[in-house]
Order: C-alpha cells, then sequence, then structure tokens
C-alpha cells in the first residue's frame, strides 16, 4: 500500500476578466483561455462553454492521477485518448425544475496501453476515484462516472500472455 505524503493545502488563483455576457477570459500563471457560449446563447463561440471546460478537467485530472497512481506503481499505462460524454439536466439552467445534480451521469472512455496486470489495474481504477479531484467533486455532488477501460498490453508484454 502507498503511503500519501502529507502536504499542506495548495493555493490554485485564477483570474477571469468578462468583457460580454458570455465570454471570459482566464488567466493562470503565465496561461491564458477563453471560455465561451456558441452564438445562440449569446456567445462568440470563441471557445469552449464553462460545462465543456468542467468535463475537459475531468478528462485531463483522469489522466493525470491515472498515470501518477501508474508511475507510483512501476506499471507503464500510456492513455491515448479519453473519450467524455455529459449528460447535463438542462431543467435547472431553465428554472423548469430543481435539479440538485446537474450531470447525473458522465460516461469517460479511456484506451492506452498498459503492463499492468487485471488486478494491478482494477486496483488502479479504485485509487483514481479516491485520488482524482475532478471524480471526487463530482460523485459527492452526486454524479454517477461511468468508467470504460480498453487497454491494450504494451508490447514487452503482449509476448508474456498477461492481460488488463
Amino acid at each position: 500500500m502507498t503511503t500519501i505524503r502529507k502536504k499542506p493545502i495548495i493555493r490554485v488563483e485564477l483570474e477571469g476578466h468578462c468583457p460580454t455576457m458570455s465570454l471570459t477570459e482566464v488567466r493562470v500563471r503565465k496561461h491564458s483561455f477563453v471560455i465561451d457560449e456558441p452564438p445562440y446563447r449569446h456567445g462568440t463561440d470563441v471557445g469552449p462553454t464553462p460545462l465543456e471546460t468542467m468535463l475537459g478537467a475531468l478528462i485531463s485530472c483522469t489522466n493525470v492521477i491515472s498515470r501518477r497512481i501508474a508511475h507510483e506503481k512501476n506499471i507503464d499505462l500510456k492513455i491515448s485518448r479519453i473519450g467524455c460524454v455529459g449528460h447535463l439536466d438542462h431543467r435547472g439552467i431553465d428554472m423548469e425544475a430543481d435539479v440538485p445534480v446537474p450531470f447525473p451521469k458522465i460516461e469517460l472512455t479511456i484506451e492506452g496501453t498498459t503492463n499492468g496486470t487485471d488486478d494491478q489495474m482494477a486496483a488502479l481504477r479504485r485509487e483514481l476515484k479516491i485520488r482524482c479531484p475532478m471524480s471526487v467533486i463530482l460523485t459527492q455532488a452526486g454524479t454517477t462516472i461511468e468508467e470504460s477501460w480498453s487497454l491494450k498490453q504494451s508490447p514487452a508484454e503482449a509476448l508474456s500472455g498477461s492481460h488488463a
């Protein structure tokens, strides 16, 4: 079992500039990106929407944390693609109903290669659910995250017959 090193609370600071009702220019460290809405929602479509950005953060967090766990456990894991489908209950946004869970379900499809065994990858997936901050936030809000992993064996392991 890997011991988790205790670290102090880390301060994450961003700044948003809001030139229109739909456009937000976000700055963090030396980076900037825009979040916008499509024209039919009064935007100019120069960037992803806030909800698309949140789902993108889940994709990225899944990649980073799963590969970090693999690295800690000496498992070779290369993720080539993560697909994401979020099921949004729009009634809350439209004030048609009280919607306590805006995304009742999010589906992730993770594709890649590994030298990990079935048991190692099952343990990695269990650990990912409790270590990925985006996953924790969403599941504690009531979202069900369904993961479908499609992993091929790394070339060196494929010869030994082990598979995940």
